[in-house]
């Protein structure tokens, strides 16, 4: 597990760093201080640069490259936008950052933008996690009393305001370009990439748009040094990520912080998951839109480029086990389902592919599949993604796809007409048919 010395979250047992002076005696504010006082926007880039630190969002972009591309442009108004939702409501992340350690993000979003050169930031969380937003909105107003926020901070000649928005979406809510157009007062709707935020954001100006775990590294990179952060984690990824884990039975999941590079195994145990081929048919990795993976992998180590080797993705930070009599038909086509109905509709894609994925598996599940179906959801598994504006068609696959590649006698059974677990019914009595109209 990660150094105490560099962790996020509160150790269980202890008083959350929730008010000003709490957060201020643990070193709080100390890193903002010595980056208005010793180091210029450049000189900050390049320790982060340095850390090694990769957005905790799920994408696992360079910080520090998408900090220099907002330094970097011409002179005009720059935003930074911290995304504290939580697109997955079962992840605990954000919500725990802000319900314990608040004071983090807001200085890791003021270090951000004395970096990128921007006066201005927004801190856009769920309205329906109503502690989180009340603790952040009261640890704002004490920043700005303490002058750690607002003009001249510090003394300094650095001014930054930040404003809260609170917003409840659905999963869409958290993709980045919806984030954006929501802030800006748009319908939810994704964007088309190029250009990327880092060049026309918000209010088509430069924007550094960065995950809320991501900005709270900061503090740390700054006060304790590049190297320090980099003691924790693997070679490819520096430090460490808030992970939630979810077992059957349990409405909660439990969060832990995990070092990069730890395995799956690891992870399970730090959070007293009982696993074993007699309780657990798989391990979902990624959350909403993670992949599905058997027992055996379960020495792959938790980093972006090892999951999405398997099948798998960093993404939501959610890993849950599924009981041993789950038909992994039914839990694609429940999984699918939901994710049809999350999508922002805007492209062809993934309005219309996703929803076709589940018709097709409700045939399967209902006894009413023929070979030629798994064909086609191949191909669906393809096309999605490809033809999709946004991470969410992307991603949306990844359920599908480790189903039938580590699962594929479950598919083989339906389509001869039994379930292997005996758990599913009929979900329709007709095939998912397109009617041609001449």
């Amino acid at each position: 597990m990660p150094d105490t010395s560099t962790s996020l979250l509160v150790a269980d047992g202890k008083a959350a760093l929730t008010s000003y002076a709490a957060y201020a005696q643990q070193g709080g504010y100390q890193a903002l201080r010595k980056a208005l006082g010793q180091m210029s926007p450049g000189e900050v880039i390049a320790e982060v640069s340095a850390a090694g630190l990769r957005g905790r969002g799920g994408s696992g972009v360079a910080t520090a490259s998408k900090m220099a591309l907002v330094a970097g442009a011409q002179d005009g108004q720059r935003y930074v936008v911290c995304n504290a939702y939580d697109a997955d409501t079962r992840s605990l992340a954000a919500q725990a950052l802000l319900e314990r350690n608040p004071h983090a993000v807001l200085e890791g979003i003021a270090l951000a933008a004395y970096a990128v050169g921007a006066t201005e930031a927004f801190l856009y969380v769920r309205s329906t996690r109503t502690q989180a937003a009340e603790t952040v909105q009261a640890a704002l107003r004490e920043a700005l009393d303490q002058g750690a926020l607002g003009r001249n901070i510090f003394g300094s000649r650095f001014s930054l305001a930040i404003t809260a928005v609170g917003v409840e979406r659905g999963f869409m809510g958290g993709e980045e370009s919806s984030m954006i157009e929501i802030i800006k007062g748009r319908p939810l709707k994704a964007q088309q990439r190029p250009p990327y935020p880092t060049e026309a954001g918000l209010y088509a100006q430069p924007t550094l748009s960065q995950n809320a775990e991501t900005l709270a590294n900061l503090p740390t990179i700054l006060a304790r040094g590049a190297q320090a952060f980099k003691a924790t984690g693997s070679q490819a990824t520096s430090g460490a990520k808030l992970v939630t884990v979810l077992t059957p039975g349990v409405t909660e999941g439990k969060l832990i912080e995990l070092p990069f590079g730890a395995t799956l195994a690891q992870a399970l145990h730090a959070a007293n998951a009982d696993v074993s081929e007699a309780t657990t048919r798989c391990v979902v990795v990624g959350g909403m839109e993670g992949g599905a993976l058997p027992l055996t992998q379960l020495n792959t180590p938790f980093d972006f480029e090892t999951l999405q080797e398997v099948g798998a993705i960093v993404g939501s930070a959610v890993i849950e086990t599924l009981p041993a009599n789950t038909c992994m038909v039914h839990w694609t086509m429940e999984r699918t389902t939901y994710l049809s109905k999350e999508t922002c509709g805007k492209c062809v894609p993934c309005r219309v592919g996703v929803k076709r994925v589940a018709g097709l598996l409700e045939g399967v599940e209902s006894g009413l599949g023929s070979q030629n179906d798994l064909a086609v959801l191949s191909e669906f598994a393809e096309y999605i993604p490809d033809g999709s504006l946004c991470g969410f068609g992307v991603n949306a696959v990844h359920p599908l796809v480790t189903a039938m590649q580590y699962f594929a006698d479950d598919f083989t059974a339906h389509l001869d007409g039994r379930c292997p677990t005996g758990t599913c019914e009929p979900v329709r009595a007709h095939r998912y048919a397109v009617k041609h109209v001449l």
